[in-house]
């Protein structure tokens, strides 16, 4: 029976002891200092401070799309029933027409609110075409 270093159990190949002492020597060598190691722990600084910065762009990112949310949000909260300031003396301004077909029209665009802001934004010769259209479209004949 064999002891020590050369000994072998039932289930080990013969012929292998040159290769697995060779293997044990390798493995019970000193550990040496691995000089790119050491470069790469010097990088993790680094690396971490490109994380921060990452987790800036992430803030800046996240806080912009807050932002535009907020904005969306107070936008949405605002009434779209809102009228041109100024609109019924505007309409009683134009030429051609009675007051009877300006209260009309009135009307009509106190109930479509965003027809009236498209209206107020028009040139003074486009109101005369949008009123004329709807009054010959509401009173046929009266034009």
């Amino acid at each position: 029976m064999a002891t020590g270093k050369f000994t072998k159990d039932s289930s080990s190949v013969l012929g292998t002891e040159d290769v697995e002492t060779e293997n044990e020597e390798v493995n019970r060598a000193p550990t040496t200092i691995d000089l790119d190691a050491e470069t790469s722990s010097a990088s993790k600084p680094r690396k971490a401070k490109t994380s921060e910065s990452e987790d800036d762009g992430l803030i800046r990112a996240i806080t912009n799309v807050g932002d535009k949310l907020a904005a969306a949000i107070v936008k949405a909260g605002e009434p779209d029933n809102t009228l041109p300031v100024g609109l019924f003396d505007t309409l009683k301004s134009l030429p051609g027409f009675q007051d009877i077909h300006i209260s009309f029209y009135y009307a009509y665009l106190v109930a479509n609110p965003h027809i009236a802001r498209a209206f107020d934004g028009l040139p003074f010769e486009n109101k005369l075409h949008w009123v004329a259209m709807f009054i010959s479209d509401k009173f046929p004949g009266s034009m």
